[in-house]
């Protein structure tokens, strides 16, 4: 039986070098679409922190962005 495989998530700066985008494009995605938030970014702050730690879901991201699965690397 095969092991389920661990998402590849990527640190933003991560994010930024793979789609070759600009903050002002993870910041707007961050404020301005919950759907990209929701299926996307995932946080890793304990509980109740005032501190966010985000990742962004390799795979999501590039299903909810309409890249083609052949497209997405294997690892950051």
């Amino acid at each position: 039986m095969r092991k389920p495989s661990t998402p590849t998530l990527l640190t933003t700066p991560e994010l930024k070098e793979w789609l070759k985008v600009s903050d002002w494009w993870v910041r707007d995605r961050l404020e301005n679409d919950p759907e990209f938030v929701r299926r996307c970014v995932i946080d890793l702050a304990p509980a109740g922190s005032s501190q966010r730690t985000l990742r962004y879901h390799l795979g999501n991201t590039a299903d909810y962005l309409g890249f083609p699965a052949e497209s997405v690397p294997a690892a950051a």
